[in-house]
């Protein structure tokens, strides 16, 4: 029987790769793919699709947006229409007081310097002379939160790394399972937005991440359950990722709102 169950799994898994080459959108320096995840989830929710999104940096520019400094808190589509972006995803976890839990810059304005024990995964962009435009640092990674901070003048600090900076699975702390977003690179050096409304443990959905090969190099966790969000809107691309499933807290796939949040990493053309 494990021998049938194995073979069967395997032979799901084959066609993935194919479909993950076919990009569901395209538009210059911009592309989206969906696709499905081999194993079920533990719980009947979400679709199993994750959904990717590559950002070419020398054609669009990362962009901060918090609480802190640009407004109240609010859902991210009306975020990318307010600032006019073409798309975005959720900055990292927050406080009750809608400050950042972990680490946020902005061109070298220091919205939140926090630097919580449990973390330990950053991205950075806005390069210094001599850096890549885009690095991931921490556990897994050859540059630390400090060495990134120092080359790069922009960067978001979440909870944990995903996929580390030699594209292997990240264990992961807990066995809470939930919808999730993160952001990261890939081997191209483009900007990687990821989510995933179908709420897996993450140690999981980590190794399906590998076993599809999507070429990530380094992937930090943002957010999950319903504040889980991904947006663009270029052009003809439309794309609108909301987060549900979260054990402990929002134990069902009924969210259908993207729910106010206090920070964006954001993407517009150049």
């Amino acid at each position: 029987m494990r021998r049938l169950l194995a073979g069967l799994a395997f032979a799901l898994w084959l066609p993935l790769v194919a479909v993950r080459a076919q990009p569901s959108a395209s538009v210059e320096g911009l592309v989206v793919e969906r696709v499905r995840l081999p194993r079920a989830p533990e719980v009947a929710a979400g679709n199993r699709v994750l959904t990717v999104v590559r950002v070419d940096l020398s054609r669009y520019r990362l962009a901060v947006l918090s609480a802190v400094r640009d407004g109240a808190p609010r859902t991210l589509d009306a975020w990318v229409r307010d600032h006019r972006l073409a798309g975005g995803i959720n900055a990292g976890m927050f406080l009750p007081s809608y400050r950042p839990v972990g680490t946020l810059l902005d061109r070298g304005e220091a919205l939140s310097l926090r630097n919580p024990a449990r973390y330990d995964g950053i991205v950075g962009w806005d390069p210094r002379p001599g850096a890549s435009a885009i690095a991931v640092g921490g556990r897994g990674c050859p540059t630390s939160r400090e060495g990134l901070l120092e080359r790069y003048q922009s960067a978001v600090q979440g909870f944990r790394m995903m996929i580390d900076c030699a594209g292997r699975a990240r264990p992961w702390p807990t066995r809470r399972r939930y919808s999730a977003a993160a952001l990261g690179r890939d081997a191209e050096g483009r900007a990687v937005f990821v989510h995933t409304r179908t709420p897996y443990r993450m140690e999981v959905l980590n190794q399906m991440m590998v076993e599809l090969d999507l070429g990530i190099r380094g992937l930090v966790y943002m957010e999950g359950g319903p504040e889980a969000s991904l947006v663009v809107r270029e052009g003809a691309t439309r794309v609108t990722e909301i987060g549900s499933w979260e054990d402990g807290f929002w134990e069902n796939d009924g969210n259908d709102r993207l729910w106010d949040i206090p920070g964006v990493i954001g993407f517009t053309r150049r």
